[in-house]
């Protein structure tokens, strides 16, 4: 019977050492914010519709009556205004409340002419956020994943022993330096969209500066970590990159300096924050 005993324990170790780790990782999705349009809070007007149920989480989620016009959605505070495309199949896209606390103008523009627009319908909108960096920590239209997203599983496997944020953002940043290559071909042919894509960025290891800080974003917000995605110039160059909530501070993450060999001395000018 001895002779038995310590592979039991072994094994009985391990097992709880493998339940621990589903655990963690079990743990850490449910924690990440996923957006929804649960109807709690509906506003309409026009051909606009805003459900701002969970608004107070960074985000909502906007919709306009199916049609063949192009669409743009713009979402202002004050003098600061972002504004995005729009769908045109009456589907839900979620959008970001990055302006912090205060009283939104949420406005439907249909394309008229050329590159025309008129104003269709305005929602106004009071928001008071539960913390003022709530819209960087959630999927949105510059930042898209689901639960299902490769990157969403990498980042659940890969910080699932790590207790501090700071390294979470190691892991991370080594992980994608260590990982993913700089599509030259790419650029040089023109990136055509300005929005990453996370899903296609993870599965071809490859893509360009907005794609790097979509992905970041995306496996830093899902543990939990404010993480902007930032547009701007480095330089004179038109740029994306990330700043990263660590320790009450931000702390910019390039990734695409360190693939493509930026120089250390880059002027950083932020634009747009998603």
């Amino acid at each position: 019977m001895p002779a038995y005993r310590k592979p039991r324990r072994m094994i009985a170790a391990c097992l709880a050492a493998f339940l621990l780790t589903g655990m963690t990782v079990t743990l850490a999705l449910f924690a990440a914010v996923w957006p929804e349009a649960s109807g709690d809070r509906v506003l309409q007007k026009g051909g606009l519709t805003v459900d701002a149920s969970h608004a107070d989480q960074g985000y909502i989620l906007a919709r306009a009556k199916s049609g063949s016009k192009k669409l743009k959605l713009r979402v202002s505070r004050g003098e600061e205004t972002y504004t995005y495309d729009l769908n045109g199949e009456g589907e839900y896209e979620v959008f970001p409340l990055q302006m912090g606390s205060g009283r939104y103008l949420i406005s439907l523009y249909k394309n008229v002419k050329s590159n025309r627009y008129s104003k269709e319908s305005e929602i106004s909108l009071q928001v008071t956020l539960e913390r003022e960096e709530a819209a960087f920590l959630c999927p949105s239209q510059y930042v898209h994943y689901t639960q299902d997203s490769p990157a969403v599983q990498a980042s659940m496997e890969l910080c699932a022993s790590l207790t501090t944020d700071a390294q979470k953002l190691e892991a991370v940043q080594n992980f994608m330096t260590r990982g993913f290559a700089y599509d030259y071909v790419r650029a040089l042919t023109g990136p055509g969209s300005y929005l990453g894509d996370v899903d296609g960025c993870f599965e071809k290891r490859m893509g360009l500066c907005q794609d790097f800080a979509a992905v970041a974003a995306c496996m830093l917000r899902v543990q939990g970590i404010p993480t902007q995605l930032v547009i701007g110039y480095a330089d004179e160059n038109y740029h994306a990159w990330n700043n990263v909530l660590i320790d009450g501070e931000y702390r910019r993450l390039d990734i695409t300096a360190v693939l493509s060999g930026f120089s250390k001395d880059v002027v950083y000018t932020a634009e747009r924050y998603y």
